[in-house]
Formats: C-alpha cells, sequence, structure tokens
C-alpha cells in the first residue's frame, strides 16, 4: 500500500486497490449510492479518512458537467446586511446541495473583475453578485451570460441589467425614511447618499426627493452629503454640518453606519439627537439598537434576501420548464422608529 501520509497521491485507485474493489464501487461509496451496500459504504469512508482521501472535485466537475457550487461575490463580508444575507444564502444552498465560494471584492472594480475571472475558470454552477458601489461597466460579467450560466444580482445591481435581480423598494425606504422626519416636525432634511453611481443610493436619494415634494417642501441639494457611507466618511460629513452652523433638523442616512457616526459626532458637539436633529438609518444594523439614542432605520431583511437570491439561482440552473422564475424580485422594506426620531 502507498503512504497513506502522501495526501497529494491518494486517489479513488489506491482504496479499491486496499479494500479489493472497483473503482467505480469505491466512488459510489464515498458519494453515499444506496446501490452500495451499508458495510461497504463504511469501509470506504473509514479507509478514505484513515488515508486522508481528499476528491478532486475540479475533476469530478468536469465529468458531471456539475460542480454543486456557487460563486458569490460581495463587497464586504463585515457589512451587517451582506452578513445576514450571506447567511440566508449558506442555509438555503446547503437545503438545495449546494456549496458556497465567497470572494470579497472590497468595493474595488479591479477585485471584482478578478472574481469574475476566477469563479468562471472554477466552473461554478452559478453566480450571485453584488456589485462594488463604484462599478458601472459590468462587461466582465458577460463570460457568464455568454456561456448560459446562471447570473443573478441581488441588492445592488446594474442599471437596465436584461437579467435577474433581486432586491429592496429602495425608493420606497428613501421615501418612508423623509417622511418619518417630515411628520415628527423636520423642515430641513439633510441626507447622506451613497455614491450615486450605484443604483440603491440613486433610488433612496428619490425616494428622498419625493417625500419633499409630497409635503412641499424645496429640495435644496446644499444638504446632499455624497460619500462611501463609512463611519469615517459620515463623522466627516457631520463635522461639515455643524461648522456651517446652520443646522439641520432632520437627518436620513442611507446606511447605518453613517447615522451612527452622525450622532456619535453630534454627541461631541453638545448637538442633542433628537430634540435638536433627528435621525434616520437604513438597513437595520445591530448598530442601531446599540447606539445611544437608538437609531429609527429601514428593515430590509438582508437574510431573506439572501434565501430569495439562491431559489433563484436555483431554479436557473435545474432549468425547470414547470417553474416561472422572476426576473425582477424587489423586497418591501419597513420603518423601524426608535428614539433617534422621536417628538
Amino acid at each position: 500500500m502507498k503512504d497513506r501520509q502522501n495526501t497529494n497521491k491518494i486517489t479513488i485507485y489506491d482504496i479499491a486497490q486496499a479494500l479489493g474493489l472497483s473503482a467505480s464501487t469505491v466512488s459510489r461509496a464515498l458519494q453515499n449510492n444506496p446501490l452500495i451496500n451499508e458495510e461497504t459504504r463504511s469501509k470506504v469512508q473509514e479507509l478514505a479518512a484513515e488515508m486522508n482521501y481528499v476528491p478532486n472535485w475540479i475533476a469530478s466537475s468536469l465529468r458531471k458537467k456539475r460542480s454543486n457550487i456557487i460563486g458569490l461575490i460581495v463587497p464586504r463580508t463585515s457589512m451587517y446586511f451582506q452578513s445576514t444575507a450571506i447567511s440566508g444564502i449558506q442555509h438555503e444552498a446547503h437545503k438545495y446541495g449546494f456549496s458556497i465560494v465567497i470572494g470579497q471584492s472590497d468595493e474595488t472594480v479591479a477585485m471584482e473583475k478578478e472574481l469574475v475571472h476566477t469563479f468562471f475558470s472554477l466552473r461554478v454552477d452559478g453566480l450571485l453578485a453584488v456589485s462594488s458601489m463604484f462599478t458601472t461597466n459590468f462587461d466582465h460579467f458577460s463570460p457568464f451570460i455568454r456561456n448560459n450560466i446562471p447570473l443573478v444580482f441581488y441588492d445592488r445591481v446594474p442599471l437596465d441589467f436584461p437579467g435577474y435581480t433581486i432586491t429592496g423598494d429602495d425608493f420606497k425606504g428613501g421615501f418612508l425614511a423623509t417622511e418619518h422626519l417630515i411628520q415628527q416636525g423636520c423642515k430641513r432634511i439633510a441626507h447622506y447618499a451613497g455614491v450615486l453611481t450605484c443604483n440603491l443610493y440613486q433610488q433612496r436619494l428619490a425616494g428622498y426627493k419625493a417625500a419633499l415634494a409630497k409635503y412641499k417642501i424645496p429640495f435644496d441639494e446644499s444638504l446632499v452629503y455624497v460619500h462611501n457611507l463609512t463611519l469615517d466618511a459620515g463623522a466627516e460629513a457631520a463635522r461639515q454640518i455643524f461648522a456651517g452652523g446652520n443646522i439641520p433638523d432632520g437627518l436620513f442616512a442611507a446606511n447605518d453606519s453613517s447615522a451612527v457616526a452622525f450622532i456619535q459626532e453630534a454627541k461631541k458637539k453638545g448637538v442633542k439627537v433628537p430634540e435638536q436633529v433627528k435621525v434616520v438609518g437604513y438597513s437595520n444594523d445591530l448598530s442601531s439598537r446599540i447606539i445611544s439614542p437608538s437609531l429609527t432605520t429601514i428593515e430590509q431583511s438582508g437574510y431573506r434576501m439572501g434565501e430569495k437570491a439562491v431559489e433563484t439561482l436555483v431554479q436557473l440552473i435545474n432549468k425547470d420548464e414547470k417553474i416561472k422564475v422572476t426576473k425582477n424580485f424587489v423586497f418591501e422594506v419597513e420603518l423601524i422608529p426608535r428614539e433617534s426620531s422621536a417628538r
């Protein structure tokens, strides 16, 4: 028998030779095929574990023309919304017998392109993607489209993308957040917007403008602060607001991180939230419940969006003609009122 510690050379043929079985029997036993009796399956699997056998899934996927692997590209796994979506994706993928390989673009187009190329080379069965905040050209996804490999965007999606998308109702979220501030008595409302090449932040800004228009409050472009919605960027925008002297009485931030940064900076400047400025964020991060005062926010159901993204992708992979797949699925959003916007 070959050296069992030499894991680079262990194959199903080594296991077959050791047990006096055919390679096809060993292969089926390792896959828990019911055609192989339980005693044989146990012997094969025990020896495989003892020999540190690692299946060559690339070779297997070439034979079967399926890898049972889904690629996933996200901007940052540390983002609360993305982490909850990933949990939903992992849970749903496991239910369907798929594994997930995650790539993080770090909000850079170059890394996003590299990940798309890597997943295409790995012959994944399908790709789930959340675009970077700065992606404006989506040609690098074309190998998946040209080769009919299922591709689903969720959360951040390309504008006018002809394929399958899963999003939240960001226009409604922006409208609800701004309308809530107006109904709480705010008349001069600032908005922290994300980079406006991104569909999310365009829609949230449009919702903000629509609510102002409904209540006949003039739109003031000087009250819109466009940045990358990090804690540091939110704090810097807050310093600009406070330095100007004419402090708004309301703030709608396009994510919770920048809303939290504003509240923290307001405390440093002695500006009281919600007495002087009422604040609404977006995403219902854990931070929204921890910060004091607790943050009013928009719930966008990351976990359920992740589940829906996988369900859609698997339906496309399986090509089940009996199931009509929704091309552009939109989740409802909900305002969660808390202390930061109280009268």
